[in-house]
């Protein structure tokens, strides 16, 4: 299923209905869900968080593959936005305490560690961001 948020942080509570009827009515379970919820949250907040003059409406598509290991894919569709790639590297601190870290980075470093595939693609002003969490790789 597909739809279309408003750019805003407001949508992200029609963002969870959304994406956790699907999930629900598939019947997966919170170690899927959970991530896909965290990973949507971040990736969506960052579209909406560095591209403040944008308007266009950010969209969502959900599909649940079914079988013995139950697959989520999550594309999050951002028109008008700045090219940022979610799948390179960075250096992120994580031995330092809270007090001497320099703010930003850790959601992206979330996201890579959480979800089983991620992709990025960005043409013509069209940036594309691809994720899968399956049910076999339950790593909260």
């Amino acid at each position: 299923m597909r739809r279309d948020f408003p750019r805003h942080l407001d949508s992200l509570a029609g963002l969870y209905e959304f994406s956790d009827e699907i999930m629900v009515k598939n019947d997966l379970p919170d170690g899927v869900r959970f991530p896909v919820h965290l990973a949507m949250e971040e990736l969506f907040v960052n579209m909406v968080h560095y591209n403040p003059t944008i308007t266009t409406d950010i969209g969502i598509e959900v599909t649940v593959t079914s079988g013995s290991s139950p697959k989520v894919t999550v594309t999050l569709t951002d028109v008008g936005g700045v090219e940022f790639d979610v799948t390179a590297k960075r250096e992120v601190d994580t031995e330092s305490s809270l007090e001497d870290r320099k703010p930003g980075g850790l959601g992206i470093h979330l996201i890579q560690n959480l979800v089983d595939t991620l992709e990025y693609d960005y043409q013509d002003g069209r940036g594309e961001v691809i994720f899968t969490k399956g049910s076999g790789n339950e790593n909260v």
